[in-house]
């Protein structure tokens, strides 16, 4: 006979703003931030230093938990 399987609630991923430095199309800083406000204030940090014809700079949302399944 086959047991029921029991489910454990689907815990909600955390959210990670991350922003990155690029210089001369090499990554070469990244971060990461609970909340948007202080990752775009980073961001925004780094741009007033940076060679806009050369360096770039972003802020991406990052989900970190369990991967959706497909059953």
């Amino acid at each position: 006979m086959m047991k029921a399987s029991k489910k454990m609630p689907e815990k909600q991923p955390e959210l990670l703003w991350v922003v990155v430095k690029v210089e001369s199309g090499i990554p070469v800083m990244v971060e990461a931030y609970w909340d948007k406000q202080s990752a775009e204030m980073r961001e925004q940090c780094w741009r007033e230093n940076m060679r806009p014809e050369y360096d770039e700079t972003g802020v991406f949302e990052v989900h970190i938990g369990q991967a959706e399944s497909n059953d």
